[in-house]
């Protein structure tokens, strides 16, 4: 099962996993600084790391709402198969 030791593999050097991640990241927003723009339609689409940043809390708000609903709907108490 390769696809198993793929996934323990990138577990046990998280580390290394989130620098590269983090790397990323850096190398999208420098280029969204760098690269040209053209005619805007709307403000944000002026406005320098909008979108980056739009898009990273709409991911964080998410992932908040879905635990959310996932610990409302899905929880049960202690007892309750007893």
């Amino acid at each position: 099962m390769k696809v198993g030791r793929w996934i323990q593999y990138l577990r046990d050097h998280l580390g290394g996993l989130k620098k590269v991640l983090a790397g990323y990241l850096v190398v999208l927003l420098v280029f969204d600084v760098l690269l040209p723009r053209h005619h805007g339609h709307l403000l944000t689409d002026r406005l320098y790391l909008f979108w980056a940043a739009f898009g990273m809390v709409g991911c964080f708000a998410l992932i908040k709402v879905s635990k959310g609903f996932a610990h409302l709907l899905l929880s049960k108490k202690e007892d309750y198969y007893d």
